[in-house]
């Protein structure tokens, strides 16, 4: 029997400093049984030069270009799209990214214990701190729903996307994979397909995601907070396949007054009206409407936590009062 095809997908923009690492790791896996497909953003930069000399001097990298930008998902949804129809496996590498030369090996290997294992997952090393852990360590195999179900109380992150191999023929069964009403796509995709599937986890660090100015992670995930925003859009729309409604609920209030918290929080640090709009935007959205009386809530839980004095609680709220609702994003 020969070894099932692994796709590599990289979706790049101006990733010059970072892809040659990125396509050494790829490339210097011990399992052999790979494609490399680069998807080049149109960038201006010399990452489209770099990864075409890879090609050439190694077949098993394919470099796919654009005439012009496009948004970041879809751009992913392009590098997942392009990998070959006898691929069994596919591992989305972000370009700023690299893998440690088992990691294809371990998942492979994993993978194919199961027929109906959707992914497989390991811990991955962000700049100096071993992020994914949590899971019990005497299992490799758990059902899916377990895994969305734990991530969404927030007890695990298991689906960081360059720790993760799926499996092809969910990737191909769902156009597009990666849905563009979410900043957060990866996260969606997972939720959109683990309800049916099953998970598999390596308890070893293997893979490596880079921290740096210029990221998508670093200019906007942390500075914005878009996770939270997100999260009660992904319960409206996913959530009903691994909660109970009394369950969701219990959830949802305890998100959203928590995230009344945020909000309040970040008038202290100077985070803006942009920041302020976002984030009561994605409320909106989400179903749930912000009031007054919710961060008069969230600034007496401020204040009981020792994270503001009640002076400064009450000003905040006051500032709400005079200013009104910021106007709704566009």
């Amino acid at each position: 029997m020969t070894d099932p095809l692994v796709s590599i997908v990289t979706p790049a923009y101006n990733a010059a400093p970072f892809i040659r690492q990125c396509m050494e790791s790829a490339l210097a896996q011990s399992y052999r049984t790979i494609e490399h497909i680069i998807v080049d953003n149109a960038s201006t930069d010399d990452t489209r030069a770099i990864a075409e000399g890879y090609a050439r001097r190694d077949s098993r990298v394919r470099v796919v270009t654009r005439d012009v930008t496009v948004p970041f998902v879809q751009n992913w949804n392009s590098a997942v799209e392009a990998i070959s129809p006898d691929a069994r496996y596919c591992h989305t590498l972000h370009a700023d990214d690299w893998l440690y030369p088992a990691c294809i090996e371990k998942m492979v290997a994993l993978a194919e214990q199961d027929p109906s294992m959707g992914a497989v997952g390991s811990l991955r090393l962000r700049g100096e701190i071993v992020q994914c852990g949590g899971l019990p360590p005497e299992r490799s195999i758990f059902p899916g729903r377990e895994i969305a179900r734990m991530f969404m109380r927030g007890e695990v992150f298991a689906m960081a996307p360059t720790t993760n191999m799926i499996r092809a023929d969910i990737v191909r069964a769902r156009q597009p994979f990666y849905p563009t009403t979410y900043l957060h796509a990866d996260i969606a995709a997972y939720l959109d397909f683990l309800a049916d599937t099953n998970f598999g986890f390596c308890h070893e660090v293997l893979a490596f995601s880079r921290t740096h100015d210029a990221s998508i992670t670093q200019t906007v995930a942390e500075r914005k907070r878009t996770f939270l925003r997100e999260w009660p859009m992904l319960m409206a729309e996913y959530g009903h396949r691994y909660f109970l409604d009394d369950e969701r609920e219990i959830l949802l209030r305890k998100h959203f007054r928590y995230h009344h918290r945020v909000i309040l929080r970040s008038m202290l640090t100077g985070a803006g009206s942009e920041f302020l709009r976002f984030h009561l935007d994605g409320m909106r959205k989400a179903g749930h409407k912000p009031t007054l009386s919710a961060f008069a809530r969230a600034a007496a839980d401020e204040v009981a936590s020792a994270v503001i004095r009640p002076g400064q609680a009450i000003r905040h709220v006051q500032r709400f009062l005079l200013r009104g609702w910021p106007k709704p994003m566009r």
